[in-house]
């Protein structure tokens, strides 16, 4: 099924969103730290929201940024 994967960050903002329409990517860890283009984050959170039965499941990971010094 597919997956659509929502970064927000502590206060909320979306800062990246992937669709995965084939179901390829691994649902993010807590305390993983990940990359997208050049931003570096630290999972906080993964939450799961049930989509209708023919829509894609959204996983809201809530993530904290890492300074481009601490990478």
């Amino acid at each position: 099924m597919a997956r659509i994967f929502r970064f927000v960050d502590s206060l909320g903002c979306e800062l990246h969103t992937i669709n995965d329409p084939e179901d390829r990517l691994p649902v993010p860890e807590i305390r993983q730290v990940i990359s997208i283009g050049r931003n570096t984050m630290l999972v906080e959170s993964v939450t799961r929201h049930h989509a209708a039965s023919s829509g894609p499941s959204v996983y809201s990971v809530r993530v904290w940024t890492v300074p481009a010094a601490d990478k």
